[in-house]
């Protein structure tokens, strides 16, 4: 059992919590910066991009507001949807969907002070593949365009 401070509050489940609200102020500042910067990045390669506000509850059960991007080129649809910020080996985790299924195409990490994207490209049906693997890319101007534009190459028509 914790100490109790004068104010009747354990100071371990206090600092604790506000250990977690930094890292919630944290992620926000962090998706803030990441939807401002692919916006920069996807839309002089003819992405139409629209930010939207998503509620989020942190460990205190707190709702608190975090931009999601709506991405789309054509017909193909992609939502950058920030999904914790507590998590092992990672500040923080935002997934890039295919719409409207909602299937995890990539994952963004925030690791050692930068945004890193997970993404498994289709293999070429030219070559033999065994294991397919995700790659881990620095996340760029050049990298989230290669990845969207691989996403929206294959894409299958929603029905």
């Amino acid at each position: 059992m914790g100490v109790v401070s004068e104010s009747g509050n354990d100071p371990s489940t206090t600092d604790q919590g506000t250990a977690m609200s930094d890292k919630r102020d944290q992620f926000q500042e962090l998706v803030l910066a990441l939807v401002k910067q692919v916006r920069e990045w996807v839309e002089p390669h003819e992405w139409v991009t629209k930010s939207y506000p998503k509620k989020m509850r942190d460990v205190d059960q707190k709702v608190f507001e975090i931009p999601a991007l709506f991405l789309q080129k054509g017909p193909t649809r992609v939502l950058l949807d920030p999904v914790a910020y507590d998590v092992p080996g990672a500040e923080g985790v935002v997934d890039l969907y295919l719409m409207p299924t909602y299937d995890d195409m990539a994952s963004l990490y925030f690791e050692s002070g930068e945004w890193v994207i997970h993404y498994v490209f289709p293999p070429n049906p030219m070559e033999t593949h065994s294991v397919v693997q995700a790659t881990a890319l620095a996340l760029s101007e050049e990298t989230i365009n290669q990845i969207l534009d691989s996403i929206a190459d294959h894409a299958e028509p929603s029905f």
